[in-house]
């Protein structure tokens, strides 16, 4: 599985360090949190581990998915009613920025080549137990391909159309998997870091603005 990252720009790479693996430091999560860690890390084979500012992310391998979002629904110690959110990110491959320094905060570059990937990032709530944690997988950005989960939580079903019309991520056994928010002929996923900026020309108070790509500054 591609890293979901080499580390947050965020953090320094100390504290990237520290926190990118199985056992997060207890002080980085609360006790809700570090329960449903253990549950899952012992349920799961190969989940990583991401605690930061008493924030939990589990990232996974995208076949692990739906069986971690149906325990995490149905398992009366995780009892996660709702999937509140899903979100994408795109890092395109090539050189990239990693991590900032410690002492200056500059941020320091990757020399090497890296495969572009998108990360999609399920955001899971209890409402009986009042926490809420990331379950994070990562895709190839060419033909990215993972199952739907609305057979578990039926809100996915715009929220996975939402992200197959920004970055092309393709839901296999999504019952209805078209673009909701662009026109249904318009070409590519304006969402994705290598899509063309574009723009349209805007008027102003009598002047014109050019579209982004056009404008000399």
């Amino acid at each position: 599985m591609a890293a979901s990252g080499s580390g947050n720009p965020n953090m320094s790479s100390g504290e990237a360090a520290k926190l990118r693996s199985r056992t997060v430091p207890e002080r980085q999560l609360g006790e809700q949190l570090r329960a449903v860690r253990d549950r899952l890390v012992a349920e799961f084979d190969g989940l990583e581990v991401v605690g930061f500012r008493g924030e939990l992310t589990l990232v996974c391998e995208p076949s692990q998915v739906p069986d971690i979002l149906r325990l995490c629904r149905d398992d009366p110690a995780l009892s996660c009613e709702l999937l509140a959110d899903l979100s994408g990110v795109h890092w395109p491959g090539g050189q990239r920025e990693v991590v900032a320094a410690e002492t200056t905060g500059w941020p320091r570059y990757d020399r090497g080549d890296e495969a572009g990937h998108i990360e999609l990032d399920y955001m899971l709530r209890s409402l009986r137990h009042n926490h809420v944690f990331r379950i994070r997988t990562v895709l190839p950005d060419d033909e990215p391909r993972i199952a739907s989960v609305t057979g578990i939580y039926r809100s996915a079903e715009i929220m996975e159309r939402e992200v197959y019309d920004f970055f092309g991520v393709d839901f296999t056994g999504h019952p209805d998997l078209r673009r909701i928010l662009m026109p249904d002929e318009w070409e590519g996923h304006p969402h994705r870091k290598d899509y063309p900026l574009g723009g349209v020309e805007v008027q102003y108070k009598g002047a014109t603005i050019p579209p982004p790509d056009q404008r000399s500054y």
